[in-house]
Formats: structure tokens, sequence, C-alpha cells
């Protein structure tokens, strides 16, 4: 069946990553009238596939990026306040195994090489955090670099090589949830603009001169207009542009993969800092303590196909590897990974460059209409999840322009979803009080909402009550909780819940039962009948076994 009702939009954007969400949000605050839709769900595809981290981009220093360098801490600065209950410090460890390794390798790589560096020494670290913290401290609240030697790193670290000479020590910020900011982008973007509307697991499927025709989650169709589109689809933008008419190749990715370990002594190592280190290869790696796991990434290998992007076993035994070098005084085996996941970087198309040296920097091009599609058409290509305000504010200027229409507010300063009326520090225990003697839930109860919701713990709360039925084996999740879930955040499917609006996947923390459990939940709240939810448990471990290494079922 087709809804021939044909609605105009401003914008219509193709694709719900945090570029795109991002863009939405930006739009609709400046009172357009904008579409959002995505062939998955919103955040269900290369945005939700970072190392979840927020940072400055220390690494760039090395290929001259300055510019890209500066953007990414200040808006790195900007999201610890804007999104503050997603977003937090995160201290980081650099082991650096001599004292002047690297400087000219370094200079060949700044100078153009297509190679990537290797043992970089403590002098050429200690001159790259000193310009790190020169750029950090434009609204910034981050400290300053410290040097420390060896056998303090040691005492604080038992397990690091004794290879080391000293480490580095410095300050980013790691993302708790980035599928939910990004759905948080969206519902934003929904509260300000009545006019505008999100679509989720709605592909689109044609074009015809001033139509889009999209194909909603239960088979219809329905077909809308635009003004201009923009093709925020990441990975899948050159797919997206042939189905506008548009040829050519503007993607280059690089696929990024990450695992999770169930490994307690190295989170309790760890204490919530981050290992920044190098591979045998050179390349770049990380492990930090998220949400009980320890978090392992990523690769950087040339690839183009993001529907079939997993962590290989190549991958996973190069990971384990570099663990091995780093942490000798630790045992690391496949055992211990709980859960694994992968997406293609949607960086601009190169050649004879290494992956890992290919731009993390973004652009914007332009596509005129023609004959056959009347309206422009704008493809976000390349950028980083950290800078993807700033990148959503350059295009939605773009855009504003075309439309001959003007700024009514900037995003600097907004605030993101639960990052509203968060009670500051000094106030938060007086807010909690208040929320629990409001709702009848305990302290503990708001509390543990506050950290994972930030103020939307408040509908939360109100919705749950005083009683609190829990989930079989995650007895900090509750039915109302799921219930709010369902009915409020736009889910249409089980994997949505479960891998997205929840942590429950990624930690490893799922059994049958519960997923049974949230199934249910589910199910009575969007009417699903017995078969719809066999069907749900089907899809979901299906997706679980052939994207993220885990048999559940």
């Amino acid at each position: 069946m087709t809804d021939d009702t044909v609605k105009e939009f401003d914008v219509v954007i193709i694709g719900a990553g945090v570029n795109g969400a991002g863009l939405f949000r930006d739009l609709c605050a400046q009172g357009l009238r904008c579409l959002i839709v995505d062939k998955g769900d919103f955040c269900s595809g290369t945005s939700a596939a970072p190392s979840r981290l927020i940072h400055g981009g220390l690494k760039y220093l090395e290929t001259g990026e300055f510019r890209l360098v500066a953007e990414s801490t200040y808006e790195r600065n900007l999201l610890l306040r804007n999104a503050a209950h997603l977003v937090r410090p995160l201290p980081t460890f650099i082991p650096i195994l001599s004292w002047t390794k690297g400087i000219s390798a370094a200079i060949r790589t700044f100078l153009g090489s297509k190679t990537a560096p290797r043992s970089r020494g403590a002098l050429l670290i200690k001159i790259g955090l000193q310009i790190y913290d020169m750029y950090g401290s434009r609204a910034g609240v981050m400290p300053r670099h410290r040097m420390i030697g060896r056998r303090k790193a040691l005492a604080e670290i038992p397990a690091l090589t004794p290879a080391i000479t000293a480490v580095g020590t410095y300050y980013d910020a790691a993302i708790t949830a980035p599928e939910r900011l990004v759905l948080e982008l969206v519902k934003d973007g929904l509260a300000l603009s009545g006019e505008s509307e999100a679509l989720n697991w709605c592909p689109v499927v044609g074009q015809r001169d001033s139509e889009i025709e999209l194909c909603l989650p239960g088979g219809e169709k329905r077909v809308v207009s635009a003004e201009l589109v923009v093709n925020a689809a990441g990975p899948w933008i050159d797919r997206v542009n042939a189905i506008l008419g548009i040829g050519g190749t503007l993607i280059g990715g690089t696929r990024g993969a990450h695992i999770l370990l169930h490994h307690p002594e190295l989170v309790r190592q760890l204490d919530d800092r981050m290992i920044y280190f190098e591979g045998d290869d050179g390349r770049i790696l990380l492990v930090f303590v998220y949400e009980g796991r320890a978090m392992v990434g990523s690769t950087d290998i040339a690839a183009d196909d993001p529907d079939s992007a997993v962590c290989t076993d190549d991958e996973v035994e190069y990971f384990l590897r570099s663990l091995r070098d780093v942490l000798p005084g630790l045992d690391f085996d496949e055992s211990q990974i709980v859960y694994s996941y992968s997406g293609i970087r949607p960086l601009p198309h190169s050649s004879s460059v290494a992956p890992g040296l290919i731009s993390r920097d973004h652009c914007a091009p332009l596509e005129e209409p023609n004959q056959g599609r009347p309206f422009p058409v704008i493809s976000l290509v390349g950028g980083k999840w950290t800078t993807f305000r700033a990148f959503s504010a350059d295009v939605a200027d773009m855009v504003l322009n075309r439309l001959k229409r003007q700024r009514k507010v900037s995003t600097d300063d907004m605030p993101i979803g639960g990052g509203q009326d968060l009670p500051k520090s000094d106030r938060r225990g007086e807010w909690v009080q208040n929320l629990a003697s409001r709702s009848g839930a305990s302290r503990q109860r708001v509390e543990q909402l506050l950290e994972r919701y930030g103020s939307t713990a408040a509908d939360i709360a109100d919705w749950e009550g005083e009683g609190m039925e829990t989930l079989s084996d995650a007895p900090d999740f509750s039915h109302a909780e799921i219930d709010w879930i369902v009915r409020h955040e736009l889910v249409e499917h089980l994997e949505d819940i479960l891998l997205r609006r929840t942590s429950l996947a990624i930690t490893g923390r799922l059994t049958p039962d519960m997923c049974g459990e949230v199934c249910s939940l589910a199910g009575a709240a969007l009417g699903w009948d017995a078969e719809r939810q066999e069907a749900e448990l089907k899809m979901f471990s299906k997706n679980l076994s052939e994207k993220h290494r885990v048999d559940l079922f």
C-alpha cells in the first residue's frame, strides 16, 4: 500500500548517525521543517561502532592537522558541558619505550610520508602533549599533562611492561552511550520543530523529479518532497547518491573493530584510566574501562562494504597479541571476549595512503539540481564523532544560505537530551531527594537513573513509581524502565532496546531469559503477537551471532 499524500519538507536528511542527527537538531532549532530517515535504527551503523571516546585527536598532530585538533579539543570540551550525563573525563596513560625514538619518522609523516610512524619516544610525546594542552585550553577545564617515571607507573599499573622508560599522562573523555546521545539529538530536534519527523527502519527506495520514495517499517510506501536533500548515510553515501541519480565515488572507508573483555583484574588495575599505546605495526591502540568491561580497539583496515563489517579472527588475535605486549603481567585469551563490533569509517576516497593516515576531517560536497532531480544534494563526507556539532553547524549554515533563511540560535552552548537541566554537583543531593519523594523511588534508584539518563531520569522515575520489578539477571533495570523506553524512544525492534537503548548487550549481560522478558515487555507495549515476538528473538539472535560473536540461544 502507498500513501498518496506527499508531505513537503524544507530538508530531508538521509542517514541518522551522529552527523545526520546533529544536523537535524541544528536545522530544527532554526525553525526548518525537516525529515530524517534511516534504513536501520537511529545510530545503528558507523556511529554505533566508535571507540566510545570523545577526544581531541592527539595523533592528528603527527600529520599536521592542527585545525582539526583545535576543533576537536574545543568540541570535546563543549560535550563535557552539554552532555555531561553521557560524556565524562578520561585520564589516559601513554607507555613510552624510549627517550628519543621516532623524531625523524614523525618529521617525515608531518611532511607527507604515506607510512605510519613507529616508536614515539618520550621527547616526541612530551612535545605533542604540550601542543595538545595548548589547543585544549579553549573552553576547557581539563588538567594539563604530566610525565611520570617508570617506577611510579609500574606501581600504579603493575601489569605494564617493565620495558617502559616513562609514561605520559593527560585527559580526554569517554561517552557512556553514543547511541543514546544520537537518539537524544533526534528527539531534541522533534521537540524544537513540531512539523519535523524522524523515521527509523525506513530506507529510501527511489526518487523521481521532486519526490523521494520511502519504505516504511511495515512495508507501506510513502512519498515526500524537499527543497534540499542531505546525504548523511556515512559509508553508504555512494549507494544513496546512486538512488538519487548521482554518480562518482566519495567514500573510501576503513574498518575499525573493537572487543570487550570480561577481565576483572585488568579493570581493577586500569582504575577508570585508559592506556593509549602502539601496536607492533605502529598503529595506535587503546584499552579502558567501559561499563565494567575492558574496551579494546581499534583496527584501521581498508574496506568498502559496511553491511558485512565484523570483527575478524585476525583482528581478535591482533588485539590479544598487542595486549600481551603492553601488559605482560596479565593473561589474555578469546574466552574473555563478551562482545565485539565493527564499522566502516566514512572517510574520503583516497589512494596510496596508509589507512591510519587518511584525514578524519570533514567536507560537504554539493551536487546541483539537474533535469531529473530539481533539488540540490549535500553529502557529508568524513568527520569524527567528537566534531559532529561543528560539522553540523557548518552544513546547517550552507543549507540556511541556500534556502535564504537566517540562523536563529547557535548550538555551541545547547545542552543535549538528558544534559538539559542537569543538577549541578552542589544541588545533586537535593534534586535526588526531591525526585525520590515525588516518585516513591529510593534515593539509590534515582541516583542510578540519573547516572544513566541525566535529567530524563525524572520521567522514568515517575513512570516507575515505588514498586521496582527487575529484569531477570539484570537487577539494575526494571520492567517499567524498559516499558518507558519502548513507549517513548521510537523503538521498532527488539534489537533497538538491547543493542542501543541500553548497554545490556555490549556489556555481555544478556541471557535467553532476559531477552525473552524484554521481548514480552516490548510486545505488550507495541502490540506484538506471539509470532512477531518469536521472529524478533530469532532476528536478534542472528544479529548477535553474525555481527558480535555472541551465541546466546
